[in-house]
């Protein structure tokens, strides 16, 4: 009975949204990537861990009760019904939630020129929230308009956030290529193939998506080249800069950061941008593990998992 009354009081609790805390049970909200182009979608994670025996709520299960803060103002709350009712589960139980949700669900007007913070809260639970910023939809943005030496990109890895400005007046074709690129969503779930610390970190190439032929890597191209642009930019660390082959003009569309300054480089390939912040990250890849014939191979991988464009018109 005692345990019915419990079942019972969670139950009616949940259906009234009111705040609580229900004793042995953990629950934490966070995103998979911290910032999302709209158009696309924002992955939640909920997890529930169970440090005693406890009823929950078939909402936190397989429902959602989400209450969205866009900015300063109140957003859309995002309801559904769990099925069922409560569900007992054991000390020690431990559940991870994938939540799918459209940006347009999350946020349906957002700046189409600026990034949108969407404060997400599951509502009745203090605490289990996130924040996730909405970059304008890249595949929106007409590059034509774009101040390119005021717009960035941000690149989103597993190790966390990276953005990068440009150098128009100094290799306008390759920035113009570069761009061209993160809008068609080119380098999103490729690799940084090639990591050497104390000299650079090196990813854009197609191929790293596919594992079965890491004999592939670092051949791979958008299947076209761009003409060198050698300048007076100097290869120091945080230069973003294009890789190619021995040919000078066979850039495409890998590129590299340098992690220490490198000057045998300058003249050579063409510097083209800076690291505007996230050394913090670059050091963090500059420093995994690496295996392979030349030692430079990731031995976990280091996944651009997208880029996202922050526009700047001019």
């Amino acid at each position: 009975m005692r345990r019915l009354l419990s079942s019972l009081s969670v139950l009616v609790l949940a259906v009234a949204g009111l705040a609580q805390e229900i004793p042995g049970l953990r629950a934490t909200l966070s995103p998979v990537r911290g910032m999302v182009a709209a158009g696309t979608t924002i992955d939640l994670v909920l997890v529930l861990d169970a440090s005693a025996d406890v009823d929950v709520p078939a909402e936190l299960l397989t429902g959602l009760r989400l209450q969205v803060t866009v900015g300063e103002q109140a957003g859309p709350k995002i309801v559904e019904a769990g099925k069922g009712g409560p569900v007992a589960l054991a000390a020690g139980t431990r559940i991870e939630r994938r939540l799918a949700l459209p940006c347009a669900r999350v946020a349906p007007n957002t700046d189409a020129n600026a990034v949108t913070a969407a404060a997400i809260a599951w509502e009745g639970m203090a605490g289990v929230n996130c924040v996730v910023r909405i970059a304008p939809d890249a595949s929106k943005i007409d590059l034509a308009v774009l101040d390119l030496a005021r717009t960035q990109v941000v690149l989103l890895t597993n190790y966390g956030e990276m953005t990068l400005s440009f150098r128009p007046d100094k290799a306008p074709r390759h920035v113009e290529n570069f761009l061209k690129l993160c809008k068609q969503g080119f380098y999103d779930g490729t690799k940084f193939h090639r990591v050497i610390r104390n000299f650079m970190i090196q990813g854009g190439d197609p191929n790293t998506k596919d594992d079965s032929k890491p004999e592939t890597w670092g051949q791979g191209g958008p299947g076209w080249t761009v003409d060198a642009e050698f300048n007076d930019l100097r290869h120091v660390r945080g230069t973003l800069s294009m890789a190619r082959s021995s040919d000078p003009n066979s850039a495409g569309s890998q590129f590299f950061l340098v992690h220490k300054d490198s000057a045998h480089l300058d003249n050579q390939y063409t510097a083209f941008g800076n690291l505007e912040k996230g050394a913090d990250v670059l050091d963090a890849i500059a420093g995994v593990r690496c295996g392979g014939p030349q030692n430079s191979t990731p031995v976990q991988p280091v996944v651009l998992l997208g880029t996202v464009i922050l526009p700047a018109k001019k």
